[in-house]
């Protein structure tokens, strides 16, 4: 049961933002490309860094239910170099926010199962905090990728 409420939670924000723009979305210059690169940035060290360079490692947070843990690492560090790349390329800067954002869901059981533990002298926050720290970075995709939602108006 744990787990239901935070994800609920962010699936329940990438619903929101949709929600909120209906289709509808205001881009804003130089401020959304630097906001791209804030979005893309932790993506590309946390590909390179953990699930690349210390795969083992970044494996260990991930529930034992879940088979094959190191190929997962290595898979999701794929799709975050994709989504960061994406995030820059016109055509596919909403699909790769999009799918970032979905990717973050999909991701949080390893932070809920690492929550509180000390994880090669790194300590993990709590539930509580994580799931707010994950709503603020898909917020923040999603608005790197798509703009501000104009709310509720339909072009």
């Amino acid at each position: 049961m744990h787990y239901a409420i935070p994800i609920s939670l962010l699936v329940l924000t990438i619903l929101a933002f949709f929600g909120l723009g209906r289709g509808n979305y205001a881009s804003f210059g130089v401020a959304q490309t630097i906001l791209r690169v804030l979005a893309a940035l932790p993506l590309v060290v946390s590909a390179i860094f953990l699930h690349f360079l210390r795969a083992q490692v970044t494996a260990s947070i991930i529930p034992p239910a879940f088979p094959a843990r190191a190929f997962f690492v290595i898979l999701t560090g794929m799709f975050e170099l994709a989504g960061a790349i994406g995030l820059f390329v016109p055509r596919l800067r909403r699909p790769a926010a999009l799918w970032i954002a979905v990717m973050m869901v999909a991701v949080f059981p390893a932070n809920i199962y690492a929550a509180g533990k000390v994880v090669d002298g790194l300590q993990f926050p709590g539930v509580a905090v994580r799931t707010a720290m994950q709503i603020a970075y898909i917020v923040l995709v999603l608005l790197a990728g798509y703009g501000i939602p104009r709310l509720g108006s339909r072009r």
